[in-house]
């Protein structure tokens, strides 16, 4: 019944019951016969979204994906990819018989189906499952062994407090329009508008940054602060090239896709028993790991950092979200939506108003939507609470319950899913064909893990945040000690292609994983870190020493990286308009520099100087500015990280430096640029050119220390 990838409807009727990878809708307008599920086309995926994991963690331990696959893929990737499994699994499978376009209204346990044991009982039919055809618009009733509910978390929305449903707000010609952020699709619908985004987890952030492409304003309503990290983290790493005995005492920064920054053994192999609870001490742990991640960049924002660092640490995965707050291109206001006036005004909690906005969307999440077709003894025995989000269902691994024996969930997961959806569906396929017979401590011992979960407070982001103790679990009960056979120490990186049998795939994905940390060490990945990092505002002291007269000239004053920038254009550019509207999402950045020029100690100037700064492969390009328009091309950049001791290593940043040459005539720049990064963030830049010609013999260096305004 259901599947975890789309808004449709599936009844599943193998011999032996097996995952699909559809999921249910109580809304027959969105049902539609396919895979692909939330990154179907025609679902709830927005234009250009991608994912907020790599490829590494969003796909299945045997289906690898194709060599030119995007590092994060987008939704029409993930959709081909996901078609491409089922017709490499599914579509020639004799055992499975696939109805589409069904659906499912009933699930009931048939009398005498009982069992402490969660296996089909032999020769047993253990439910009774009730559909409509849609097609037909006909009813059917059959009874099956067993039944896998893979319906997923994200189906029904759910609205903020102060609304029981859509229907409950009353609009009028006052009032913002409502939405949720499952309607949304593209930021083109807004144009010039003003915009409350409602949330403070990854829905709400990615939408702000895209819906700022087009309107007016924007202003993110959030209920808490969570640490907000782009797909790209910097971290330190053992350095491959170095030798064995070596890669123990010197590490380097190695930029790597968030999942492998975040998903690293902090115990060997099995990481069990999995971490379900967090003490104070855990938190404050977490807190600082991802604050030295951040860097000061959060902190110097109106979105500030989380404030109570005793309790579990929330993550949000954003690109630009972070920095549109910090140019002012999203507001925030702290704070909860508590409700809105007949006038359109927006009440917030501590009497808070937002007013003239003319949507709202509503970034607040999913509830489970199993009461829609289990029966309510089923939904008793499985201890079921519709309005909690987090642990609706009470069930061993997430997937069986002792007393309803045939029946198994699959995909009823929060975090990073495909690889324990996977697991999920081989645990279920072993215990109903009794290839895989669980001890009854086991179960019940799952069961209180189960239950310890949903009643610990302060609760985590996820139920599940521990990824590779919960996954190793998995792996355990499928596979014994047999797998994974590699990535097994401290340190490991956790991905779903270990987990499984085949040596050939496992050896290739070790291989994978081997190139992804040696591309993060080549520096080629380093321009748009650095160029992140760099964005803000600036204080700058330049020193121009002329070598043969050892005359000392000075420049001071502030300089500005902005990236969400637009630029006046001629009038025969613009056809009459003022300003140029443009997206701005990949924009380069502008450096506007404004300063003292001090030629002698009677002799100052005001001056002012714009580069654009701009990521080609893996360089920085720096291009000249003239009349307020991109001219040539100054300098091309290439970042190489410096490897440091870990004895040695310390939280002060790590440097990273590039060196350029640009021929000016018969004046030959040579040009050194080294940037101090704390996690995500710069906290010096150190800008030297040797300039030598004809008439020109000097240096110059210039130290920049970030603003904080």
């Amino acid at each position: 019944v259901g599947g975890a990838w789309t808004p449709s409807s599936v009844l599943t009727t193998p011999s032996s019951p097996s995952p699909s990878p559809q999921s249910p809708s109580s809304n027959e307008d969105h049902i539609r016969p396919g895979v692909g599920g939330a990154h179907h086309p025609a679902s709830k995926m927005w234009n250009g979204l991608s994912t907020n994991l790599s490829k590494h963690t969003c796909r299945f331990s045997d289906w690898p994906w194709p060599e030119d696959a995007s590092t994060f893929p987008s939704a029409e990737e993930m959709h081909n990819y996901l078609e491409s499994y089922a017709d490499a699994f599914l579509a020639t499978s004799p055992s499975c018989n696939f109805q589409l376009e069904c659906k499912v209204f009933n699930v009931e346990q048939l009398p005498g189906s009982s069992s402490s044991q969660p296996g089909m009982q032999e020769a047993n039919n253990n439910y009774k499952v009730e559909w409509t055809d849609l097609s037909t618009q006909t009813t059917h009733s059959r009874d099956f062994g067993g039944v896998v509910v893979a319906s997923g978390f994200f189906h029904t929305p759910r609205w903020p407090s102060f609304l029981k449903n859509r229907e409950d707000y009353e609009e009028n010609s006052k009032k913002p329009q409502l939405m949720h952020s499952s309607e949304y699709r593209s930021h083109r619908s807004f144009q010039d508008k003003n915009v409350a985004v409602i949330g403070a987890s990854f829905s709400a952030f990615e939408i702000a940054a895209d819906i700022s492409r087009s309107a007016s304003r924007v202003v993110n309503l959030s209920p808490s602060i969570p640490w907000v990290l782009p797909r790209w983290i910097p971290t330190m790493q053992p350095l491959q090239s170095a030798s064995a005995d070596e890669k123990k005492d010197i590490t380097t920064m190695t930029i790597l896709p968030i999942d492998l920054a975040l998903y690293q053994r902090t115990r060997p192999y099995p990481q069990i028993p999995e971490t379900v609870s967090l003490t104070p001490e855990d938190c404050l742990k977490r807190h600082q790991y991802l604050r030295s991640l951040v860097g000061h960049k959060q902190r110097q924002s109106p979105l500030g950092e989380p404030t109570n660092r005793e309790e579990p640490a929330f993550v949000a995965i954003s690109d630009e979200f972070l920095d549109l707050v910090r140019e002012g291109k999203v507001e925030v206001v702290h704070g909860r939506l508590v409700g809105v006036d007949k006038d359109g005004t927006l009440q917030i909690s501590d009497s808070q108003a937002l007013s003239d906005i003319d949507h709202i969307i509503c970034c607040s999440g999913y509830t489970s939507q199993s009461h829609n077709f289990l029966s309510p003894d089923m939904l008793s025995t499985l201890d079921y609470d519709v309005g909690d989000g987090f642990c609706p269902t009470i069930l061993a691994w997430d997937t069986l319950h002792p007393s309803l024996p045939g029946l198994a969930f699959c995909g009823m997961h929060r975090g990073a899913y495909m690889g324990i959806m996977e697991l999920q569906a081989r645990l279920a396929a072993g215990v109903m064909s009794g290839s895989l017979l669980l001890e009854e401590e086991q179960l019940q011992s799952a069961m209180k893990t189960s239950q310890t979960i949903r009643n610990f407070t302060p609760r985590a982001q996820f139920p599940h945040f521990d990824y590779p103790g919960f996954i190793d679990t998995l792996s355990k009960l499928c596979y014994g000690d047999d797998f994974p056979k590699y990535n097994r120490d401290v340190g490991d990186l956790v991905v779903p292609a270990f987990y499984q049998p085949d040596d050939e795939l496992s050896r290739k994905c070790q291989l994978e994983m081997r190139e992804e940390i040696e591309r993060g060490q080549d520096g080629s990945r380093m321009p748009k870190v650095v160029l992140q990092s760099i964005l803000g505002k600036w204080s700058f002291d330049r020193h121009i020493v002329h070598l043969k007269t050892k005359k000392v000239e000075r420049i001071h004053g502030t300089v500005k990286y902005s990236k969400y920038w637009e630029r006046s254009l001629d009038d025969d550019d613009t056809n009459g308009n003022e300003m140029f509207k443009h997206d701005t999402k990949d924009n380069p950045v502008l450096y506007r520099e404004d300063g003292l020029y001090e030629f002698s100690p009677t002799q100052k100037f005001e001056v002012f100087r714009e580069y654009e700064y701009e990521c080609k492969h893996d360089s920085l390009e720096i291009y000249f500015v003239e009349g307020g328009k991109r001219a040539l091309l100054f300098l091309s950049l290439k970042f190489v990280p410096e490897a440091a001791e870990t004895k040695f290593a310390n939280d002060d940043g790590y440097w990273v430096k590039a060196t350029s040459d640009h021929l000016c005539i018969k004046d030959l720049y040579s040009a050194t640029f080294r940037v101090k990064l704390n996690g995500l963030s710069a906290s010096e830049v150190i800008i030297k050119y040797r300039v030598k010609g004809p008439a020109k013999d000097y240096e110059s260096t210039t130290i920049l220390k970030p603003q904080w305004s």
